[in-house]
């Protein structure tokens, strides 16, 4: 090739026709209400006061999870624990692994059917771009005067947290709501920076890896060296074991064979939450029930949620294994509860949940520039770091699956000093 047909601007060409792609156009996916979503000064301050307390929840949930991996526990526990967990990523890989692997999540949303009562922890969770827009709304509207934005916090608290530049390694493929992350991940920069995102960053270059789920692992090609360098140069968001990648968790502060472990203060935090076991059902009060007396139970009193409680990927997403038992006959309950024991033995767990639940009459703006006003069923969303809330996401839909619908309505939670607060 002659120097002739060598064009001078070869790599700036090439580098703007990469960095001009892909051409996101996702769009936003659900509703905006008119207003804020307004409480209490003391609920709001309740969001920052939790974090000590849910730390010390998922602490206990660890110390449970290795002392069953050791064999210090009742063997029930730990098949709990493990349930359906792969067998490439089952005991032994976890009996390989050091303490310092064994950290908590570092971010982490909970989802609250009414403010301090839990129903999920999940980590890192969706909704974070959500989050950030609800945020920068309420600011378009002339809320959240001299506040310090979501992704303004996440940086900030990140980089505290690692002492040094924070460099990150996404992991998007299986999150439910990728357009939502990559708006945060955005928003985020160039405080923080991402390899695939960011020039120059290569995989090795890594000091945060933010993986979706656990089995986030199995594609992780630098795992072995990310385990080497675990709390010396690495540090992991979601952390590579199972514990909290499940709502098996959820159960352990209940139940009878883990309950001494958890302080009344914590079990406060969440619905009443029980295993769905062979040798039946316990009940708040400590006795346990049969499947054929709770399923001849009428549907008032049968007010419980069905949940997959394992570790199969499949199933423990965007509430595909969920079921409101009060919906159902008795002999339709009674069925699908012998349907969830029967695969008890090979791992497949599920867990009760007293249902609660929160309606509040929410205004709200559709794409046709009307305004609606309906009484909604509620869902809120405190998203957590190191270094305490962020934020929280109000989130209305009128059935009982709230987040992540095309009919969600979302908010910024904001303290209300003034009268008429929702909650």
């Amino acid at each position: 090739m002659s120097t002739e047909q060598v064009l001078p601007d070869t790599y700036e060409w090439a580098d703007r026709a990469i960095n001009s792609c892909p051409r996101y156009e996702t769009g936003f996916t659900q509703l905006l209400a008119t207003q804020p979503y307004r409480v209490s000064p003391a609920v709001r301050r309740g969001y920052d006061s939790r974090l000590a307390l849910i730390r010390s929840f998922q602490q206990t949930a660890v110390e449970i999870f290795r002392a069953a991996l050791k064999g210090n526990t009742h063997p029930d526990v730990l098949h709990w624990l493990i349930n359906e967990t792969p067998a490439s990523l089952g005991i032994p890989y976890h009996r390989t692994l050091e303490e310092r692997h064994f950290t908590l999540p570092l971010f982490f949303r909970t989802d609250e059917v009414r403010p301090g009562r839990i129903v999920e922890v999940n980590c890192p969770a969706a909704l974070w771009g959500e989050l950030q827009l609800a945020f920068e709304h309420a600011v378009r509207m002339g809320y959240c005067a001299g506040e310090v934005s979501p992704a303004e916090r996440y940086a900030t608290q990140l980089t505290d947290f690692l002492r040094i530049t924070p460099v990150v390694h996404p992991f998007l493929d299986n999150s439910s709501a990728p357009g939502s992350w990559r708006y945060f991940i955005e928003r985020t920069r160039p405080r923080v920076r991402y390899w695939g995102i960011d020039h120059g960053i290569r995989a090795a270059d890594c000091n945060f890896i933010r993986y979706q789920a656990f089995m986030n692992v199995c594609g992780d090609s630098n795992l072995p060296a990310r385990l080497s360098k675990a709390g010396d140069g690495v540090t992991f968001d979601y952390p590579p074991y199972v514990l909290f990648d499940q709502k098996a968790t959820l159960a352990l502060p209940f139940w009878s064979l883990t309950r001494e472990s958890f302080s009344d203060e914590i079990r406060n935090l969440f619905p009443f939450t029980t295993p769905l076991l062979p040798a039946g059902i316990e009940l708040p009060d400590g006795t346990r029930l049969s499947i054929e007396a709770f399923c001849s139970w009428p549907r008032s009193r049968r007010s419980y949620y069905l949940k997959y409680a394992g570790a199969d990927w499949t199933l423990n997403f965007g509430s595909k294994a969920v079921f409101r038992l009060s919906n159902m006959s008795g002999s339709a309950c009674l069925d699908l509860l012998r349907r969830c024991l029967s695969q008890y033995e090979r791992g497949c767990i599920w867990l009760l949940q007293q249902e609660e639940t929160q309606d509040d009459e929410i205004e709200y703006l559709t794409r046709d520039g009307q305004v609606h006003i309906r009484r909604l069923r509620a869902s809120l969303g405190g998203f957590y770091g190191p270094g305490g809330c962020l934020g929280v996401l109000a989130m209305h839909s009128p059935y009982n699956k709230v987040h992540g619908r095309q009919d969600t309505v979302i908010s910024y939670v904001l303290a209300d000093t003034q009268n008429g607060v929702t909650a």
